[in-house]
């Protein structure tokens, strides 16, 4: 059998066209992963960008045969460490990443994913996909031979919805499809093959987290032509200034062990520029409600003396590299350290 042709087809539609950071990382990156970078700089149909992304599929099938699929925005950065997704997912599957993830969004049942889900449901008299598997749109990744049918059928919604464009299009209309054609074949990929910048705007920075692929959507915008795709230097830090950390990766270079103690939190520079240095390090830390630790953990920034609240704030600060923070808790000073989870 045939392997099908690799090809990141990017929708590069005016008035907002890629910058050249976001070309060239994705230009980059077509050559690591053998693939061909197809540029679509016109309309495939006359009709909503959002509606466009449900034409590349069987553009790109015309074009390159049967093919594997990594179906991008052009809002995004790849960086020059990014692993090929197309080593990670077969074309019988079709991958996306979660939309949801940072704690300021909700992530009970009472999101607006939910809202739109149902109401791309009704219009298209079809059951709404689960709210928790609302995608990211910036990246889908497929099979033109598995799922080519699929978005013939979601294209015909047009005409039955008058084009509507509101309640995340694409995002929504894709999911519910493939919860009703193909829910078996739905596959997530890691967060960090498409990190949103605007859930938390200190992401944007390029070396604030160990990730992957930036995206640069809504109000995060104007950071993307400043984000860097080459990833060369291991000291390339959130926080520079940090000497601890400095200091550390200074002992360590490119061996640094599984797993480190930073002792009691007080500040997020130095778990910050560990895990956004190394991607597999796990670093581990023990947060304390002794009050005389908590007053040093103040800035002059900081409005509170709730240390549940200054908690929250530190792991969202991680962004996805909070789950390599491993934290332990003592209710008092003098109190046992307690395992606290991940």
């Amino acid at each position: 059998m045939t392997k099908p042709q690799r090809v990141i087809a990017v929708l590069d539609l005016p008035p907002r066209r890629a910058p050249k950071n976001v070309r060239e990382s994705y230009e980059a990156a077509a050559v690591r992963w053998d693939a061909e970078l197809h540029w679509i700089r016109g309309d495939l149909q006359p009709c909503h960008p959002f509606w466009q992304k449900m034409f590349v599929c069987g553009h790109v099938r015309k074009l390159f045969g049967p093919s594997h699929v990594l179906q991008l925005d052009n809002d995004m950065v790849i960086r020059s460490d990014c692993p090929s997704p197309f080593e990670l997912v077969s074309p019988d599957r079709f991958a996306m990443v979660s939309d949801r993830q940072c704690a300021h969004n909700r992530l009970d049942n009472g999101g607006w994913q939910k809202r739109a889900h149902e109401i791309w449901a009704k219009r298209c008299h079809m059951k709404p996909a689960p709210t928790w598997m609302h995608p990211n749109g910036g990246l889908y990744l497929y099979g033109t031979q598995k799922f080519a049918r699929m978005f013939e059928r979601i294209a015909q919604y047009l005409i039955v919805t008058h084009g509507a464009n509101d309640q995340a299009t694409d995002e929504s209309l894709i999911i519910n499809q493939l919860w009703k054609d193909h829910p078996a074949a739905i596959e997530f990929l890691p967060p960090d093959f498409n990190t949103s910048m605007v859930q938390m705007l200190e992401w944007a920075a390029n070396p604030v987290m160990q990730t992957w692929i930036y995206h640069f959507i809504q109000s995060s915008k104007h950071y993307l032509p400043d984000c860097r795709w080459q990833r060369n230097d291991l000291i390339e830090l959130p926080f520079p200034g940090n000497k601890r950390s400095r200091d550390l990766i200074s002992q360590w270079g490119s061996t640094p062990p599984a797993t480190y103690d930073i002792g009691p939190i007080l500040r997020v520079q130095p778990v910050a520029n560990l895990l956004a240095a190394y991607p597999d390090l796990i670093v581990t830390g023990t947060w304390s409600n002794n009050p005389d630790l908590r007053a040093s953990q103040l800035s002059e920034s900081d409005d509170t003396f709730s240390s549940h609240l200054m908690l929250t704030r530190f792991l969202l600060r991680l962004g996805i590299n909070a789950r390599r923070f491993h934290l332990r808790a003592t209710e008092e000073a003098d109190a046992t350290t307690q395992p606290a989870g991940t």
